[in-house]
């Protein structure tokens, strides 16, 4: 048994199908077979053996499933890491997992004890000197391991703030493969486009190694872009589309039939599909959103909503060889039915433990069961429902913050005497980190706090919110009582955290109406400049012209930079949620901006009474413009 057998079954049976779907480039199944061939002999003439751990630093990019079924061909051991973490995030990865070798795409980059391989994007470079697909060079086998053999290490946040190694095996991977050819209905006639990143459990399993698997087509997409995303899925004609819930939030809103009509089926993941989305989009497309709930411990998937009984807000029930059943916490024993306890999972998909963390295991994984840490219940047709949370993890567009981690960091920063850190509702990203601090300086400083965050934290693990108090509510025992926190909402919050202040800080929109002219439009380019240096950590704001994708924002950036973007501007302005998808430029963003508040070029409709704005003074201009506002 070995993962990368479906790839390798696979090109024998359609040597000249389309695997892999890059921009304009296609690598087929006898092509990508032989590609991670060779990577496989590079890597055993550099001393990996069965069993030695290689880190992959890639995005989603066709050197990725090269690289990695070469390392799986050998025995290895994949570590795949987030390329959103800083530099020291991905050096604890790599040192925690042992790794003798960093394969990236990023040059220049290196980390203690091991070496790194810097390859091309399609993955036939590596070191700027050997090509992959040069005749001549050795074509690789594959070891046959034994089922519990482990396979990849996936990281996922610890209860210490620290990541821990999910270890899965062969099994877990080809039993989730298997779940996902079945109940999904893929078939080689598929094409699957690969929006969600590679380094997570849910685009390396439930999308490249089940669509290989299956013999099916992959177009890899680097990050998830709107306007981008609806090409690809109308020009390759996509059949299944895989997303997490901002995905189908945004293309519901920008979509129209005819832009997806190539696609007959719809999964989410990663996070929890409104009922209300899910209604909304069954309703504009005719056909449902189906829901798959797992953790990356199960390799992920352990329940499916499926098209046997669909039944909206539920996470379905378990999949083929897999055993779920809700426990009391206190107790262990199995809840009635509608009664809430904790979520556990066996089954051949259930990880091998946490990679050098025995104890942490023992917690997790007990008599064969998966511990999930999430509430839920279970109703008398044996349909699951998640209810909350044991774990306080947020869930911000698929991707998943630990906050005891982000307190880990922020304890450090300046100001901060303690910190508590919580998610809150946000509408696009189903949470946003939010951070109570209590700060041992006279004047705290949130951008200090905000700038620290950037510096040592992957971006979307930084807080959009940041609030003072005097101090956190604790229960006797010490404990931050974090749902007194919860309840303190968007609104409450951020009236305190403004405090008597919000007069010598005024808003954007008050500094935008009280310029005029050309003044205006350099104030609002200049914020935005701004804010996107700070999403990206860049050292230059990038210029007016530069397009927000081509200035190192990603989609999860898109949507964050959005929101803060209502945020500053205040008022009844409701911005639509593609907006930064409609106007990827800032020098256009800024431009609809203006007009939008009536404060462009185009006169407002009534400026006021019958005397026209260009007979107005400047004065009177600018008197009308804010009259204008205010009513």
């Amino acid at each position: 048994m070995n993962i990368c057998q479906g790839l390798i079954e696979c090109s024998k049976l359609f040597p000249e199908k389309s695997a892999l779907v890059f921009g304009d480039s296609r690598l087929n199944y006898t092509e990508l077979e032989q590609l991670s061939g060779r990577a496989s002999c590079i890597l055993r003439d550099l001393g990996v053996s069965r069993g030695d751990r290689v880190a992959l630093v890639l995005g989603n990019v066709p050197a990725f499933p090269v690289w990695y079924y070469g390392i799986l061909r050998i025995g290895a051991i994949a570590v795949s890491v987030n390329t959103r973490l800083t530099e020291e995030e991905a050096g604890f990865i790599i040192s925690d997992c042992d790794a003798g070798i960093v394969i990236t795409t990023q040059s220049g980059v290196s980390y203690d004890n091991c070496e790194t391989l810097t390859v091309s994007g399609d993955g036939q470079e590596v070191n700027n000197d050997i090509l992959l697909n040069q005749p001549g060079l050795p074509e690789g086998e594959f070891l046959e391991m034994e089922p519990d053999d482990p396979g990849i290490i996936l990281y996922t946040s610890g209860t210490t703030g620290f990541p821990k190694g999910a270890t899965l095996s062969h099994k877990n991977v080809r039993s989730t493969v298997h779940s996902f050819n079945h109940l999904c209905g893929m078939t080689t006639d598929d094409r699957l486009l690969l929006m969600v990143p590679l380094f997570h459990c849910y685009g390396q399993n439930a999308i490249l190694n089940s669509g290989l698997n299956i013999g099916a087509t992959i177009i890899l997409q680097p990050v998830f872009d709107l306007a981008e995303t609806k090409k690809i899925i109308f020009e390759q004609k996509v059949t299944k589309l895989f997303g997490v819930p901002t995905t189908f939030h945004l293309m519901l809103d920008s979509c129209e039939p005819v832009d997806i009509e190539s696609v007959t089926y719809c999964f989410s993941a990663a996070a929890t599909l409104a009922p209300q989305l899910g209604a909304a989009w069954q309703e504009k497309f005719g056909m449902p959103v189906y829901e798959g709930y797992g953790l990356t411990e199960t390799a992920p998937f352990a329940s499916y909503n499926h098209p046997l009984k669909h039944v909206p807000g539920s996470i379905g029930v378990p999949v083929d060889l897999v055993e779920m059943k809700v426990v009391d916490p206190e107790t262990g024993e199995t809840c009635d039915p509608e009664t809430p306890g904790e979520i556990i999972v066996r089954g051949p998909n259930v990880m091998l433990g946490y990679w050098n963390r025995p104890e942490e295991t023992a917690l997790a994984v007990r008599d064969g069961w998966f511990y999930s840490g999430d509430v839920g219940k279970m109703d008398r047709n044996g349909y699951f429902y998640i209810v909350d949370r044991i774990k306080d993890m947020i869930a911000i567009g698929g991707m998943k913050v630990f906050p005891s981690e982000v307190e880990r960091v922020l304890l450090d920063a300046p100001g901060v005497k303690d910190c508590a850190v919580v998610g809150l509702p946000e509408p696009v990203l189903g949470e946003e980190v939010a951070v109570f601090v209590v700060s041992d300086s006279t004047e705290p400083d949130a951008n200090a706090i905000r700038n620290y965050a950037l510096a040592n934290l992957g971006q979307y693990k930084v807080p959009s919110k940041i609030i003072f108090l005097d101090e956190l509510p604790r229960n006797p025992a010490g404990k931050v009582l974090k749902i007194e926190l919860r309840k303190l909402g968007p609104e409450p919050v951020a009236a305190q955290a403004e405090g008597d202040d919000k007069a010598d800080n005024p808003t954007l929109l008050t500094q935008l109406t009280n310029s005029h002219g050309s003044s205006r439009e350099r104030m609002l380019i200049t914020h935005l400049q701004n804010s996107i240096q700070a999403l990206t950590n860049t050292t230059a704001p990038p210029a007016p012209e530069t397009g927000l994708q081509e200035a190192g924002m990603d989609s999860l950036m898109m949507v964050t930079f959005a929101t803060n973007l209502q945020n500053d501007l205040g008022g009844d302005l409701e911005l639509p949620a593609t907006l930064v998808f409609d106007y990827p430029r800032i020098k256009d963003l800024s431009g609809y901006l203006l007009n939008a508040l009536g404060l462009g070029d185009a006169p407002p409709a009534a400026a006021s009474d019958d005397k026209d704005i260009n007979e107005m003074s400047e004065e009177e201009a600018l008197l009308a413009l804010q009259k204008e506002l205010e009513d």
